[in-house]
């Protein structure tokens, strides 16, 4: 098992640098995301470009890719905690894609589909805790840092053995957020505007 999960994590880092902003623009001939608006490979950054087919379907492609990962991991017989674990390569391989220079996105889409199939009730209270934030602020990095944290205590309570993995997971999407939140703080963070 320990070849075959081993594997698993290497499939799923290269399955997680899939860049569906970057490959979505390319086929439609759009510019690249990584340069304009945010310079982030993501839905959000691709919305900026207007075009909402393009952005919801690189969200979709985003969370596919991470549920795609841990389903393979569950049909493998492998361990909810395993499947944490090659959960959490996708997600890396997002924000640091080996077919992109390692210039990713930051985790939140991939890392929504991961949980998704982990865990369907976290995802949904992260989802809900997103939501609320966002129609708050209208601010995606601050929603997405709100469901970071309201998610970990969440697992703590109902699922602790996804902790090490998914605290991991966290751990990296506030990393790959530390400009937002520099911006955040200094009050110059954008707003999207209906």
């Amino acid at each position: 098992m320990t070849i075959e999960f081993n594997l698993l994590l290497c499939m799923a880092y290269l399955l997680g640098s899939i860049s569906f902003a970057v490959l979505l623009a390319r086929l439609r001939h759009q510019p690249d995301p990584r340069s304009f608006g945010s310079r982030n490979p993501g839905a959000s950054n691709m919305l900026r470009l207007g075009n909402r087919p393009l952005a919801l379907a690189t969200l979709l492609g985003d969370m596919g890719k991470g549920a795609l990962a841990v389903w393979l991991a569950r049909q493998q017989g492998l361990e909810p905690v395993q499947q944490a674990w090659v959960g959490l390569a996708a997600v890396t391989g997002h924000i640091l894609p080996l077919y992109h220079r390692f210039q990713g996105g930051k985790g939140v889409a991939t890392a929504a589909g991961v949980l998704l199939l982990l865990s369907w009730p976290a995802a949904a209270v992260a989802a809900l805790a997103w939501l609320s934030a966002f129609a708050i602020c209208s601010i995606a990095s601050l929603a997405s840092l709100a469901a970071c944290v309201v998610l970990l205590p969440w697992l703590a309570w109902h699922s602790p053995e996804l902790q090490i993995p998914v605290s991991l997971m966290v751990l990296i999407i506030l990393l790959r957020h530390r400009l937002n939140i520099g911006r955040l703080l200094a009050g110059t963070e954008n707003r999207f505007r209906s």
